[in-house]
């Protein structure tokens, strides 16, 4: 990874719940338990409506505890599933420093937190609240779409997890808003690549325009079209709809396919 004069919040995200690669959507497949090790013991475990948390006090397990809470309840009602309940709590895991994460997940350096099935993998830092909006909203909207889809729309994916990031935080959102404005807008990549052509890993995400400008496409629709037509664009894509389809079907009057979002888009991303 590039070293950044930035903030360490500003560190990428290892998304492991979805993979990459040329297997088709549909073979994904985890293993139902987590090949990454645990805190030392001596942890804490403080459960919440949608949460268990470890961490290595009761203090720490606490803050990290309402945090996820303040997360989840942002993102519910951005993305408007209101009435969506996860099968079962989330798992959250908060290592002590970068040190104990990296060698207990085997992430790459540049990972600054982990989607796992039903777990968070994160570790205590400056950058841990932007890292726990992003890879929560990969939780529920993985366990909403259903993996297979999920993968199969990383655009969206991605997109609603980095505008949540920067929905988390004063000092994200300006690192985004600062890359729309100085590296998408100049040079906006066209929806057709944008939706099919995923960067490989995400080493580079945060020098790369491609998860820029996907959150501020999946934020202009939620803005524009409101959390209540996005939850139903949603499950139109669960149920098998494609995008074009979907986008008519519930944002008639508005876009009736993925040109018109472009279009309007690139009004207000110019503007």
């Amino acid at each position: 990874m590039k070293k950044l004069l930035l903030p360490l919040l500003l560190c990428c995200c290892a998304c492991v719940e979805v993979p990459t690669g040329s297997a088709p959507a549909e073979e994904v497949r985890q293993p139902l338990e987590s090949p990454f090790k645990g805190l030392d013991p001596g942890y804490k475990t403080l459960e919440s409506a949608h949460f268990s948390v470890q961490a290595y006090s009761s203090s720490s397990a606490a803050l990290y505890s309402a945090m996820c809470e303040e997360n989840y309840t942002r993102i519910m009602q951005d993305l408007g599933l209101y009435s969506f309940v996860p099968a079962r709590p989330y798992n959250v895991v908060i290592y002590r420093d970068a040190s104990e994460y990296h060698a207990k997940t085997g992430q790459p350096d540049w990972s600054g937190g982990a989607a796992y099935g039903n777990a968070l993998l994160l570790f205590e830092g400056q950058g841990l609240k932007a890292s726990m909006a992003h890879e929560m909203t990969h939780l529920v909207f993985n366990e909403f779409m259903g993996l297979s889809q999920a993968a199969s729309l990383r655009w969206l994916n991605e997109g609603v997890a980095v505008y949540e990031e920067s929905r988390s935080e004063q000092a994200s959102g300006a690192y985004y808003a600062s890359r729309v404005r100085t590296s998408v807008a100049p040079n906006p990549i066209p929806f057709s690549q944008l939706v099919n052509l995923a960067p490989a890993n995400e080493s580079q995400r945060n020098v790369d325009r491609w998860y820029a400008q996907v959150g501020s496409v999946a934020g202009f629709m939620i803005r524009q079209g409101g959390s209540f037509n996005f939850s139903l664009f949603l499950g139109r894509l669960r149920d098998g709809a494609s995008v074009d389809s979907a986008l008519g079907t519930v944002y008639s009057g508005i876009w009736n396919n993925l040109a018109d979002v472009e279009k309007s888009w690139l009004l207000e991303v110019k503007s």
